[in-house]
């Protein structure tokens, strides 16, 4: 029988897209191989969000091919309408997002036509479940390709959704996390009524031991009514993913982001208004073009001020095909580097400090599906602490009630 390898890049949207593509081979008749050396088709899902995200989408396609395999290259890359073909001899077929879920039927036409699903059972090697409810962005940022290859804004229709997530939670998932491209833009396509904490209020009806988590929201989807939906529903996870990208408001300017510092921290105020400690966690860069080292400093402060237990730290990447492709005061990038780190060492003891709140205290946490080379379970609570527990393994993909304690020395 003919087997396939499928190798993901990228966000949670991508992963999802994955399993789509996976439970659609499988349900053509496909075995799905363990590693890339015992399969016959190799499909690599690709990510364009930055310039070291095309060179590992491309390592992998070049691996495939080097090992005779029928690459099927798809996902944000194969959008790229400068996609250098010349990097891509031996490529089978390059494959578009919108028609990534039927690859098995284009590879092989002759087979038994089935119509491929537009909902996944679980997500293969997760204990928590991504499920994709929008795709597309109207943002218009100006570092960022995602728009250009995911296109604008478009919602999953509501009543798929619920289906989907009951069926997860009937099937055993204890938490779901809510993810799109732009997740808070949802529904607002659909309807001028319908948006995400419309949809969240619905989803939290769903009976069962299960927990919600959203993935990423802009600042400017914070509306009154979600932030609503978080006081109210029990089941949804006591944190949130909130974007940010600099603490300079002039560079947030040339960034294209339509807020300022003043608004974030108003936001940040309105959440800790309804729990004094929710987990914040933010994405920050460094170096876009033009950044001194003062509006780094305001970067450094407004961490200071805001606190969040996690920042993602990335350095500004030029992307053709976006505005700021084409500025020229470029940060040099030893100078990202040692932003990079700096900014990553008060945001590693920001971490320490939230999670040491929690010492002596109840959480509940979901146990991965995986142990440490020490043999601890490990898993995280809904504030997105990463915690390491003794326990026998019967209780891993559980919520389990755990008392937080120091590591051990």
């Amino acid at each position: 029988m003919t087997s396939f390898y499928i190798k993901t890049l990228g966000c949670k949207v991508n992963q999802y897209e994955a399993q789509l593509i996976r439970e659609n081979f499988l349900r053509q008749g496909y075995v799905e191989a363990e590693d890339l050396d015992n399969a016959d088709i190799c499909v690599v899902n690709t990510c364009t969000v930055t310039s070291t995200s095309d060179s590992k989408s491309y390592r992998l396609i070049n691996s495939g091919i080097k090992k005779n395999k029928c690459v099927v290259m798809t996902g944000c890359l194969a959008e790229d309408k400068d996609l250098d073909l010349s990097r891509l001899k031996g490529v089978k077929y390059i494959i578009k997002n919108k028609d990534k879920y039927r690859i098995p039927e284009i590879i092989e036409p002759s087979a038994v036509s089935l119509q491929p699903l537009a909902k996944i059972s679980g997500l293969r090697g997760h204990t928590r479940v991504f499920v994709k409810i929008q795709d597309g962005c109207n943002n218009r940022c100006s570092y960022c390709k995602v728009r250009v290859v995911r296109g604008r804004s478009r919602s999953r229709p509501f009543k798929e959704i619920i289906s989907e997530c009951k069926g997860l939670i009937k099937s055993g998932t204890k938490e779901i996390v809510l993810t799109g491209i732009c997740l808070g833009a949802y529904g607002r396509d659909i309807s001028k009524d319908m948006d995400l904490s419309k949809l969240i209020a619905e989803l939290c009806k769903i009976k069962g031991e299960w927990r919600l988590r959203l993935s990423s929201i802009e600042p400017k989807h914070m509306s009154t009514g979600l932030i609503a939906q978080l006081k109210k529903q029990k089941k949804l996870c006591r944190h949130l993913h909130i974007p940010f990208q600099s603490g300079d408001d002039h560079i947030l300017k040339r960034m294209c982001r339509p807020y300022k510092r003043k608004d974030y921290l108003d936001i940040v105020n309105r959440l800790r208004a309804i729990d004094p400690d929710i987990a914040i966690s933010t994405d920050m860069m460094v170096g876009f073009p033009g950044e001194t080292e003062q509006m780094f400093q305001n970067t450094v402060d407004f961490i200071n001020v805001v606190m969040p237990m996690r920042v993602h730290i990335f350095p500004f990447s030029r992307r053709k095909g976006t505005p700021a492709y084409d500025l020229k005061d470029n940060i040099d990038i030893l100078v990202k580097r040692d932003r990079e780190s700096r900014l990553a060492g008060i945001t590693k003891k920001l971490l320490h400090e939230f999670a040491n709140k929690f010492i002596g205290k109840d959480v509940e946490v979901l146990v991965e599906s995986k142990k440490t080379k020490d043999g601890l379970l490990q898993g995280y609570t809904d504030r997105y602490i990463k915690v390491y527990i003794e326990g026998q393994d019967r209780l891993k993909g559980k919520l389990i009630t755990h008392r937080l304690a120091l590591p051990r020395q």
